[in-house]
């Protein structure tokens, strides 16, 4: 398989000559690759950060200047590449962005970065309709670095740049817990949240020990006092400003009653600690802890290595009423082939500890099943395949066909 990394799949579309809108969690490296990257470029750039108070103030109030300060610029040049940073501040520039696509198709070409599509969304804005290719930025993935090297040290700080470069341990908590700080006062006070700030506080806390679990809208609203419905707009505010990433249920079963609630996962471990507060605790491979992160890493990389390639795979969970329970089923599509993995933090599991997928395989005859662990060699046993989890997490597409 071809080697990915974040920025490949978008530095391969600008070389095409197409316009980007990139979007990825705050902190993830969108602006400083971008950056970095429009030094390379041949053509002349015009570069607008939003999260500049004069930037903001002047497009916010009025948008079409964008459009005569780039067809002023393009008198003057062959090619013109413009750099958006933080697209979503100001929703209505991306009407303009539409025009002078249309009208410069072949001179001009945007590169957008946002950390949340939430604005975008909300305010029923064009969203380029196929101008601007949507590409999704994440934090580093297990291609990128060397991950057997301070393994633990990933598990329980992540992969943000910024968490993962950093080698004072104490820096790297504080940066984690005013990453998450940040989050609260400038993702949620901004959606009109002011008055339910604590409120919201309390719920993400409880959202982040649920993490990875089926999820009960009405035990989360009764731990928190509100109702399910605010529950649920809750979690979707987190979906849309990347914070977790949901894994529906897995339904394809005509034999057994399954349970249809989605599980959420936050898209980095760092973050995932520093909102349950255990940044500081000790990180034991035996432990429960240790088991839940090992989990969440696991699952994310799965959601990167699909998206970086361009799969676009299906990711599922499945549990039954009567409590068997996969981590992730990855299916092409209905009529293709479902694999089931189970994720396990031990070095050597045994068949024992994952026989249920035996059950699986037994109702779905075409299915695969295996198991991500800490093992250095693969192995087999009752037709259930154990991986090294770094082997594995590419390997679990090619079961797939």
């Amino acid at each position: 398989m071809r080697y990915y990394t974040r920025e490949s799949k978008v530095k391969t579309l600008l070389q095409k000559h197409k316009s980007v809108l990139l979007l990825g969690p705050r902190g993830s490296g969108k602006s400083t690759y971008i950056l970095e990257m429009l030094n390379e470029l041949s053509s002349e750039t015009f570069i607008i950060n939003l999260l500049e108070t004069d930037s903001f103030r002047k497009y916010l109030q009025n948008p079409h200047i964008l459009r005569q300060e780039v067809e002023y610029k393009l008198k003057e040049t062959k090619s013109l590449t413009v750099f958006i940073d933080e697209i979503q501040k100001v929703p209505q520039l991306l009407d303009e962005v539409h025009l002078l696509i249309e009208k410069h198709k072949n001179r001009c070409h945007f590169i957008l970065t946002g950390s949340s599509a939430r604005k975008l969304k909300k305010e029923h804005v064009n969203l380029l309709a196929g101008r601007a290719l949507k590409v999704s930025f994440f934090p580093f993935s297990f291609e990128e670095i060397d991950i057997q090297v301070n393994f633990e040290r990933i598990l329980k700080f992540g992969m943000l740049p910024e968490a993962y470069i950093e080698s004072d341990d104490e820096l790297v908590v504080e940066y984690l817990k005013t990453y998450a700080g940040i989050y609260l006062k400038e993702e949620i006070m901004q959606e009109t949240l002011k008055r339910d700030i604590q409120i919201f506080s309390s719920f993400l806390e409880v959202a982040a020990f649920a993490n990875g679990t089926p999820v009960n809208y009405l035990k989360i609203a009764r731990q928190i006092g509100v109702s399910d419905q605010t529950v649920k707009s809750h979690y979707q505010i987190l979906e849309d400003t990347l914070m977790i990433r949901k894994i529906p249920a897995w339904t394809f079963s005509v034999r057994k009653q399954l349970q249809k609630a989605a599980k959420y996962y936050f898209f980095d471990n760092g973050i995932l600690n520093a909102l349950t507060g255990e940044l500081r605790v000790e990180l034991k491979k035996s432990s429960y802890l240790y088991g839940r992160l090992f989990e969440n890493f696991i699952v994310n990389e799965i959601i990167k290595y699909n998206e970086l390639h361009g799969f676009d795979y299906h990711i599922y969970h499945y549990r039954t009423n009567h409590g068997s329970e996969i981590d992730i089923i990855l299916q092409r599509n209905f009529n293709s082939v479902p694999v089931a993995i189970e994720i396990k933090s031990a070095e050597m599991p045994s068949y024992s500890n994952v026989k249920h997928l035996n059950g699986f395989l037994l109702e779905h005859k075409n299915a695969k099943a295996c198991v991500l662990c800490r093992a250095t060699e693969p192995y087999e046993e009752n037709g259930i395949f154990f991986y090294p989890f770094e082997y594995g997490l590419k390997k679990v597409f090619e079961l797939c066909g």
